[in-house]
């Protein structure tokens, strides 16, 4: 694991060094995403989750700033928590590393991850790449064990050149979003959990006001039967009115929906057993660890 970390930081401090040395400037912006959808975990149960996100970017000196998020998470359980990265913006992407930090209040546990990220930006095609690697080890409660997953994503959003989409939908206001994301494959415990995931991130969304996106779909799922699924709204905050949803998205860095990092149980143990009753009684197996 310490390996794994030291090439994390040696690649993410890699990229921010020799990023092009003339730089465009940050700008103020926030963001509010109320979404609801289901989701399933490495040998959790699936089901409903409503998910609350504020993000903001700061500025400290013109390509370089702070991008901040704070998430609540409902449904099995609530989760509570935040990340933030320093931000370097330059011509044509940003780039950034973040902390992000969970606690999950079903079992009362707590989970932070590193994450760097990169963003390129063509002109009507965005390109996000980001890694979440869980820092902790196990983590127990409630009679169960939990481990951080970690996730490698890489995603393109194409964005209409044109007012085809019709009358209300303008040029660069509908994004169609797809790529790849690897899980399970690194950090403690990960061969606990069910083995790596590989799977498609689909998502569709468009601008049908100033500063309001209806995201229709945003999801992901891995041939292991984990997945995440929701649809919802955006709120955008800038000192721009009329920005379309292409510029919007370069405004700040991924990960976005994907900020709430994932975990997973341990599956329950079906060798542990225990006396009950007297010592010369049979023996009950099983049970969950």
């Amino acid at each position: 694991m310490k390996k794994t970390l030291v090439a994390l930081l040696f690649v993410s401090v890699s990229a921010l060094v020799s990023v092009p040395a003339r730089a465009q400037p940050l700008e103020p912006f926030g963001k509010i995403e109320l979404s609801g959808g289901a989701e399933r975990e490495a040998h959790n149960p699936s089901g409903g989750r409503f998910t609350a996100e504020a993000l903001g970017v700061w500025p400290f000196m013109g390509s370089f700033g702070v991008q901040g998020a704070l998430h609540y998470v409902g449904g099995q359980g609530s989760r509570i928590g935040f990340n933030v990265a320093p931000v370097l913006a330059f011509d044509g992407g940003k780039a950034g590393f973040f902390v992000s930090y969970q606690h999950r209040g079903l079992r009362d546990t707590d989970f932070v991850h590193l994450i760097p990220a990169v963003a390129f930006y063509l002109p009507q095609v965005n390109l996000n790449a980001w890694y979440s690697h869980p820092v902790n080890g196990r983590q127990t409660g409630g009679d169960r064990v939990e481990y951080g997953v970690n996730r490698l994503q890489a995603t393109a959003s194409f964005f209409a050149p044109s007012d085809w989409w019709g009358p209300y939908l303008r040029r660069d206001n509908v994004e169609l979003m797809g790529g790849m994301q690897v899980n399970t494959f690194a950090g403690a415990g990960h061969h606990k959990l069910g083995g790596t995931g590989v799977g498609p991130v689909l998502g569709i969304s468009f601008l049908p006001m100033p500063g309001v996106a209806v995201n229709l779909i945003r999801g992901s799922v891995d041939h292991q039967g984990r997945y995440r699924v929701a649809t919802g709204l955006e709120f955008f905050f800038d000192s721009k009115g009329g920005t379309s949803l292409k510029e919007m998205r370069r405004k700040y860095l991924e990960p976005n929906f994907d900020g709430p990092q994932g975990g997973g149980k341990k599956r329950p143990s079906s060798n542990r057993c225990k006396l009950r009753g007297a010592p010369n009684q049979p023996q009950i197996c099983g049970g969950n660890v």
